[in-house]
């Protein structure tokens, strides 16, 4: 499984710059670090450390320049300077942001620590219960260095649940839906992941799993033939009431919905109007059973979206757009969106103004 850390200067929202940076003799601590950070944006991290060192040979208790050196530190691979850093600084200020927890764990992390880096990660969100790049660098070291797919599966949802348009928590949340089997919840979640992102390599990857998984069990094997192939997990998933994200029902009737693109009624129509029949028929069963009786996190959260969105008759449009990777080879694709650009913008807008579960 691929997992991307986050940087906390993208956090923070540093901006880059191409140009050579030069500390002055004059230079104030903030003027230095400001230096420093430009330095770090370019990926100079070893003058980057210079600059923050300046800074606190003026001022040895400058919070940011020791933040920023502990950060850059990590970045260099460098820590166990790293770790003492933050250390420090999480004993000196009693607020000291979530970014040093995330730069602390992610230090711990580095050197093999990882059930030290979990439980700093945990005294972060203790103290900053809603900060998603706690939840997703916990995920990461959970599945990654302690092998803990279902607490790291917790996590990820929670790292979506505070920061719902973060494409690396919805990717590794879907990386860990499929290892665990779970189709619609899979589906939902790789939509999703597609309509803030429809274009790049990410997303035609994305794609071509999607269409694997919507197809999944359904064969023609003959003229007037198609065999529907259930998974045992599906069935036995079926008559389990009560369990956590049980999808069992809405996944064999995709199944069945599958096997009637071959009918006479279907068999003509384009491949996104068959898809747009399946999400028209699997949104109608889930709003059907009631998600908000059902436990689980993507019955609370993915499955009331979606039931919005039909009911705004938004399925179309979704369907087409998160095809863009593949527009410039599917004619039908590209003309639909060319011609819909005014209901792409509203339904964007409609996405952008809804409200995800806190």
């Amino acid at each position: 499984m691929f997992f991307i850390r986050l940087s906390s200067a993208l956090l923070l929202g540093l901006s880059l710059s191409a140009l050579p940076i030069y500390a002055q003799q004059t230079d104030t601590p903030a003027q230095l670090v400001k230096q420093g950070v430009a330095l770090y944006d370019q990926g100079k991290y070893d003058e980057a450390v210079l600059r923050y060192k300046q800074a606190l040979k003026q001022d040895p208790a400058h919070h940011t320049a020791r933040y920023e050196l502990a950060m850059t530190y990590n970045a260099l691979g460098r820590n166990e300077e790293a770790v003492d850093l933050c250390r420090k600084l999480a004993k000196d200020d009693p607020e000291p942001g979530p970014s040093l927890y995330d730069t602390w764990g992610n230090a711990l992390d580095g050197l093999h620590k990882a059930k030290e880096a979990v439980k700093v990660y945990q005294q972060g969100l203790h103290h900053y219960p809603n900060e998603g790049s706690l939840y997703y660098n916990l995920g990461v070291t959970q599945a990654a260095s302690l092998g803990q797919l279902e607490e790291s599966l917790a996590s990820m949802q929670q790292a979506v649940r505070c920061r719902p348009t973060h494409l690396n928590s919805l990717n590794t949340l879907l990386q860990l839906t499929l290892k665990q089997g779970n189709r619609v919840p899979a589906l939902l979640e790789m939509l999703r992941q597609l309509q803030l992102e429809p274009t790049g390599e990410r997303a035609t990857t994305t794609l071509a799993r999607f269409d694997e998984l919507v197809g999944q069990g359904v064969e023609k094997t003959g003229e007037q033939a198609v065999t529907i192939n259930v998974s045992a997990e599906s069935l036995k998933n079926a008559g389990k009431k009560g369990r956590p994200d049980n999808f069992g029902p809405a996944d064999m009737l995709l199944s069945m919905s599958g096997a009637l693109d071959y009918s006479e009624e279907n068999k003509n129509k384009t491949p996104t109007e068959q898809l747009i029949r399946k999400l028209e028929s699997l949104v109608g069963v889930l709003d059907e059973l009631h998600p908000e009786k059902q436990p689980g996190f993507a019955w609370q959260y993915f499955v009331p979206y979606f039931v919005a969105l039909k009911k705004q008759g938004y399925l179309p449009a979704l369907a087409y757009s998160v095809q863009a990777s593949r527009a410039a080879a599917t004619p039908e694709v590209q003309q639909w969106l060319a011609a819909h650009t005014a209901t792409l913008a509203e339904f964007r807008q409609w996405s952008d103004a809804y409200a995800w579960p806190k």
